[in-house]
């Protein structure tokens, strides 16, 4: 049993060393995808500890990020000291209308309700005909992972949500539109990523509000059960574990 691991946002340093290293080929695609030049204004909300706005950075723009973790922004603010950062809600961006040239957020608009609003957010800020790319891990990435985060969603209560998910593509562009933007490309991005023990694959999956949420209702034990459930007899002989990530993202042309 692993010790008592502190869930995202608190825990920065395993965000970095683990969730950020997998998430860094979407962060690579996606900011090609936007291909910022020298002097673009660049926000990405959720910006975790900075390594998409890095990338971004090192193609000259100027960035500005938030998020709601003010430990991740620690981490961030020191590998991007010119950086505007802000601890803030995606919900409610911090900014006039139409300020930035483009917006990247990744994993972020599925956790706001509804997540059209939040979308709409993120075109509110960009200027007209400036670009917004959203992405995301896809839902069945891995079969030992979507099985853990299903089994995980079944252990808290249902929420009154009316709106469905945001775990795919097809879904992801539908609240792009609903959210004002006007969707010129998509791709999906494959990559696998070896976990070098059960605790490092344990870490990351603790870095999901899913998974976060339902160590609240039910206790770590209990979360940490279900994980080894699906994740104890895949060690390979070295320890380590082997996951097959999908990400998916798509880019929307603000309109107004």
């Amino acid at each position: 049993m692993v010790g008592p691991v502190q869930v995202h946002p608190q825990n920065g340093v395993a965000f970095t060393d683990v969730c950020e290293a997998q998430l860094r080929p979407l962060y690579v695609a996606s900011v090609g995808a936007l291909d910022p030049g020298p002097g673009t204004r660049l926000l990405h909300v959720g910006c975790g500890t900075g390594t998409a706005l890095e990338l971004a950075a090192q193609q000259g723009a100027e960035v500005a990020g938030l998020d709601a973790s003010v430990e991740l922004l620690k981490i961030a603010r020191d590998r991007l000291p010119d950086a505007d950062l802000r601890v803030a809600d995606a919900a409610e961006l911090p900014y006039d209308r139409g300020c930035f040239d483009q917006v990247m957020a990744f994993d972020a608009i599925q956790y706001t309700e509804p997540p059209a609003v939040a979308v709409a957010e993120l075109a509110r800020v960009t200027r007209p005909g400036g670009s917004v790319v959203i992405g995301l891990w896809h839902n069945w990435s891995g079969r030992e992972a979507s099985a853990f985060l299903n089994a995980v969603r079944g252990l808290v209560p249902a929420d009154d949500s009316q709106s469905q998910p945001v775990r795919d593509l097809y879904r992801l562009r539908e609240v792009m539109v609903e959210g004002g933007l006007d969707v010129y490309a998509f791709a999906e991005v494959t990559r696998r990523y070896d976990f070098s023990s059960l605790d490092d694959a344990w870490r990351s999956m603790t870095s999901s509000p899913n998974v976060a949420r339902a160590i609240d209702v039910v206790g770590m034990d209990a979360a940490h059960e279900v994980f080894m459930t699906n994740f104890g007899n895949q060690r390979r002989p070295d320890g380590s574990i082997q996951q097959d990530n999908l990400f998916q993202y798509a880019v929307g042309r603000a309109t107004t």
